[in-house]
């Protein structure tokens, strides 16, 4: 009787743990295929740290462009500034010409009255292009940044790409040199008008001679030099600047004028000059270069009758 019955226990107590084994292993599958789901979830999140950090870095960079895109309007607008001090300037100082030679001849006055006319024609003239160059640059700057808001806030949600970082980079490099364009219209303008000042102003024979007006227009061919020295000379009306430029600079040497070149060259202490002394770790050590210049050293008939004021770069 006890031996019929074992079997029948065995197959009761098989029956009683098959489904806890089934249990067991169906918690085992579980726990892989979550294990496996955990694994791709931390890849995914590695991937998104990471394109979230090359995507700030795009920001950083695109800051930085619109950063010194704002600076160079700045530097735009103080030099228009400049600009029209300068044309005041030249015209109080044609007027006081004007006074003093009033015991001139008729021919003579004749002369300044016509010149006079054309400068003013040329100053009306300038101001009107002064005044459509302001526009267009504040137009140029508006576009580049609301371009520059636009892809920020693209770069932010994560939908920029490359190509779209790369076009925001062409639109501010044309920017740039629609700017610079402008600037060397507004500095070939400013050319014209001084040329004619200076044949205005040309000294009657046995008068005192008055350099004022020179020295204001040596100081304004030096910026334009400066200027003309970190274009690239692609840029439209670069080559009319620097002939404009040097028709001045011929007309003050047969007039015994002379502008001393210094800009690129080896500062030498033995120089009549004030001199601003900058760091440069770019350069050799123990060199000083001569990188920029406020007023330039002017000589007449040989003789120093303005001094320099300069900016040495060196590595000391």
């Amino acid at each position: 009787m006890r031996k019929s019955l074992l079997p029948i226990a065995f197959l009761l107590l098989v029956l009683a743990v098959q489904p806890g084994l089934a249990q067991e292993v169906e918690g085992g599958k579980m726990r892989q295929a979550a294990q496996m789901h955990a694994d791709s979830l931390r890849a995914q999140v590695d991937q998104l740290q990471t394109t979230l950090s090359e995507t700030a870095g795009r920001v950083v960079r695109l800051e930085d462009e619109l950063g010194r895109t704002s600076a160079r309007c700045s530097a735009l607008s103080r030099e228009d500034d400049a600009l029209w001090s300068s044309l005041d300037s030249l015209r109080r100082s044609h007027a006081a010409l004007a006074d003093t030679q009033r015991s001139d001849s008729e021919s003579v006055n004749s002369r300044i009255d016509s010149t006079d006319s054309r400068v003013e024609a040329g100053e009306a003239s300038l101001a009107d292009r002064t005044a459509w160059g302001m526009a267009a640059v504040a137009a140029i700057v508006v576009a580049v940044v609301a371009l520059s808001v636009i892809l920020s806030r693209r770069i932010r949600r994560g939908t920029s790409t490359i190509d779209e970082v790369r076009k925001a980079q062409q639109a501010l490099g044309a920017a740039q040199t629609r700017m610079q364009e402008e600037s060397v219209k507004l500095d070939s303008k400013l050319l014209d008008i001084a040329a004619r000042q200076m044949e205005a102003a040309a000294p009657a024979a046995g008068a005192d001679i008055d350099h004022s007006l020179a020295l204001k227009v040596a100081d304004e061919v030096v910026r334009i030099e400066l200027n003309l020295s970190r274009m690239d000379q692609s840029i439209r009306g670069y080559k009319q600047l620097s002939k404009a430029v040097q028709r001045i600079k011929d007309n003050f040497a047969a007039n015994g004028y002379e502008i001393v070149e210094m800009l690129g060259k080896p500062y030498d202490e033995g120089m009549k000059v004030t001199a601003n002394f900058v760091p440069d770790e770019t350069l050799e050590q123990g060199a000083q270069v001569i990188t920029g210049i406020t007023k330039p050293q002017v000589n007449y008939n040989g003789r120093m009758i303005q001094a320099a004021q300069i900016t040495v770069s060196q590595n000391i």
